[in-house]
């Protein structure tokens, strides 16, 4: 029988926590370093200033993923999972976004111009001052979400859901926008000028008040032109 004061005994059980650790450790951060490919995973992994444009990331995980400052122009992240993703001022123009997950998502000041959103689930999100310029929605959750000063400029929305969202001096000058819900929406110097409002839902003559728009603007019916109605610089 060793002597209980056998030194061995006593670190064995260190050497083997610190082999442990090191392995879930190397484990753990390998991920950041996969091959770029389809249904790969960076999850929480810090992906700034990245040149990743031009990729096809479907059915990838990107869940925690920091992309902020990164070019992902024209890239495919159909059926990719992209919760809590950190979108800050990345460019994500001609990108392809059906039935990607962006819930929770931060884009502030990102570029999504002429992206397509089919299927899309991007509830409880925040994306101030981003520009949709140009992108198509179809079926699109975005609602409870923070979009003030949004660029929606010359977009096309059909079956998109604001509910609750932000949407304060947001820009839909010249958009065309079929059963778009707008039920509790802030609409506060929204931009509607030369945009069809014909066929959106639950958007109150309050909320229309408080928005902008022009003599183009086509409004839902029952609802009146404000008389004052110009859109500020």
């Amino acid at each position: 029988m060793k002597d209980l004061n056998d030194k061995s005994l006593l670190t064995w059980p260190l050497a083997v926590f610190f082999i442990f650790t090191l392995t879930i450790t190397s484990t753990a951060s390998a991920d950041c370093y996969d091959k770029r490919k389809p249904g790969m995973d960076w999850s929480g992994c810090k992906k700034t200033n990245k040149l990743l444009n031009n990729q096809n990331f479907s059915r990838a995980e990107f869940n925690n993923t920091n992309f902020s400052h990164s070019n992902l122009e024209n890239t495919n992240f159909t059926d990719a999972s992209m919760v809590k993703s950190e979108l800050f001022d990345a460019s994500l123009d001609n990108s392809n976004f059906t039935g990607t997950d962006l819930s929770e998502a931060t884009g502030h000041q990102a570029s999504f111009s002429n992206a397509l959103f089919v299927d899309t689930r991007m509830p409880n999100s925040e994306f101030f001052q981003a520009s949709f310029q140009a992108a198509k929605f179809v079926n699109v959750d975005i609602s409870g979400s923070e979009l003030g000063r949004a660029n929606f400029t010359k977009a096309e929305l059909s079956g998109v859901s604001f509910e609750f969202s932000n949407l304060a001096r947001a820009n839909f000058k010249g958009s065309r926008l079929v059963n778009v819900d707008f039920s509790g929406a802030h609409t506060y110097l929204t931009n509607f000028e030369d945009s069809n409002l014909g066929e959106v839902t639950q958007l109150s003559q309050m909320q229309l008040k408080v928005a902008c728009g022009n003599d183009g603007t086509q409004l839902p019916e029952g609802l009146e032109r404000p008389v004052n109605w110009p859109c500020e610089d």
